[in-house]
């Protein structure tokens, strides 16, 4: 009985864990002989392994990757060309040590060489004396050029830097960490200029007026064919040296989409670093994918748009923003912060609307974290409604100050018109009124005289008609007087204008 019941219980201890979400495996770290290492995303700038990445370290060459960011920045500005001649100053060798690497052979004060060919030489050979040249031509003096770098290094992001001179050579305070470099390569990787450098196996430097024709062939073994470390995936960056250090890379690759820096500082030999940066993007490239968390195919909103046909439109992300998240990783909680243009600068969103057209943007976060923001696009067109348009201008016309102050005045004169019109109308019916009472007035008199001569018939046809209130025209006083008609039928005034 007692083995049944720890039976159930192993059971519903065994369901309840079922249903838990299973966390992300532990992954095994990858093992480098590197003092310090660091994995990062090139795209967002997650850290997806690290050793020890904030520790200062002597960079040695890897001081020309700060250098060259500053000669690209100046090239993208277009300030200075990769074509520009620049000529070695008379005491450019004062700012290097005995031990510096430089061209082979040397470049010498006066000499002439052109901007890409010094960035070949910083880059593939780490030669101090080009690194120094190119100082002076962007920055008009070495500790400005420095200067500069100080202060650019500090707007990555970089907090265990300190620059004291431009081609890394041994100095007092002249140090950086695993991780500053991780972030100025990112920056780096962006200049087309510079990775068309640090990509290349080799490059010839054309005969000057003091040297022959230079051969570089760049010392990267991950990116020369045949080399035991050879590794397709990767398209830089640059090696590095120092006797307190040790051997140095950073290095990028590029596969299945993700865009990885792996930086290795402190190894005990040379091949060891790139034998550590092949097991980095191996291991990396292996565990970890990227996810999308905001899709451009997805309709985040639908916004209403004033005489539009159709009246919404549908709103969606220009560009996907992924994450490379380790393979049996779930998703977090995302949040999206959103901005309307219209709604920013206080307007109606207003037909036409184009498809394709800037709507806003929005920020993706995971856990909190912001990964990255893209533009909004309207997902469809939206054109415009003729009825909706012509309904919207006809009813701001009201509201239109130059159509208020043509109806006023419209009113104004309707107003005194018909006011003129009422006083003519009340004129009219007052003179109308006058002719009527005149009429009846008339009509009456007209009456009490024939009612008069009809009463008195010894009145004659000239009395009748000398009466002041007879018709009496003139016509008859010349007549001849004739007696009154006998009494009988007929009308007397018939029979008498028929005589």
């Amino acid at each position: 009985m007692k083995k049944f019941k720890l039976l159930s219980l192993l059971l519903i201890i065994s369901l309840f864990t079922a249903l838990l979400p299973v966390p992300a495996l532990a992954l095994d770290d990858p093992v480098v002989s590197a003092q310090a290492a660091v994995l990062m995303d090139a795209d967002t700038g997650d850290v997806l392994y690290e050793l020890n990445g904030d520790q200062a370290f002597a960079p040695g060459g890897l001081t020309m990757l700060m250098s060259s960011l500053l000669v690209a920045e100046q090239i993208d500005l277009r300030n200075i060309s990769l074509v520009d001649d620049v000529t070695a100053s008379e005491n450019f060798r004062s700012y290097l040590s005995d031990s510096a690497a430089t061209a082979n052979p040397a470049i010498v004060p006066g000499e002439t060489l052109t901007v890409e060919d010094l960035l070949y030489c910083s880059l593939l050979l780490s030669a101090s004396d080009a690194s120094i040249i190119l100082a002076e031509h962007v920055g008009g003096t070495v500790e400005n050029f420095v200067a500069t770098m100080n202060a650019r290094a500090a707007e990555l992001g970089c907090t265990n830097s300190h620059f004291v001179n431009p081609n890394g050579q041994a100095a007092e305070g002249h140090y950086t960490s695993a991780h500053d470099l991780a972030l100025i390569s990112r920056e780096l990787v962006s200049s087309a200029p510079v990775l068309a450098v640090c990509g290349s196996s080799g490059y010839t430097v054309e005969a000057t007026e003091a040297a022959g024709t230079r051969t570089l062939t760049n010392i990267n073994a991950l990116l020369t064919p045949g080399s035991d470390y050879y590794y397709p995936e990767a398209y830089g960056l640059k090696t590095g040296y120092s006797p307190e250090v040790g051997q140095c890379l950073v290095a990028a690759a590029n596969w299945n989409d993700m865009n990885i820096i792996a930086v290795v500082l402190g190894c005990p030999s040379n091949g060891d670093q790139f034998r550590d940066a092949v097991t980095l993007f191996d291991w990396v490239f292996a565990n970890f994918s990227y996810r999308s968390i905001l899709s451009s195919t997805a309709t985040l909103a639908t916004l209403p748009v004033e005489l539009g046909n159709p009246a919404n439109v549908g709103v969606r992300p220009e560009t996907q923003i992924s994450v490379i998240l380790q393979n049996d990783q779930e998703l977090g909680d995302i949040s999206y912060s959103v901005t309307y243009l219209h709604e920013a600068e206080g307007r109606t969103l207003t037909a036409p609307i184009a498809a394709g057209e800037h709507l806003g943007e929005v920020t993706v976060y995971m856990d909190g974290v912001e990964y990255g923001t893209s533009r909004l696009v309207a997902a469809t067109a939206s054109e415009i409604s003729r009825l909706e348009y012509m309904r919207t201008q006809v009813e701001g016309l009201p509201r239109n100050p130059a159509i208020r102050q043509i109806v006023t005045v419209l009113i104004i004169v309707l107003a005194v018109y018909l006011l003129l019109v009422l006083i003519y109308l009340i004129q009219r019916l007052r003179h109308l009124h006058s002719l009527r009472v005149a009429r009846k007035d008339r009509a009456i008199s007209q009456a009490q005289q024939e009612a008069e001569w009809l009463d008195d018939p010894g009145d004659t046809e000239d009395d009748y008609y000398d009466d002041p209130g007879g018709y009496d025209d003139g016509r008859y006083d010349a007549a001849p007087q004739q007696p009154p008609p006998p009494s009988g039928d007929g009308n007397y005034f018939d029979t008498y204008f028929k005589q």
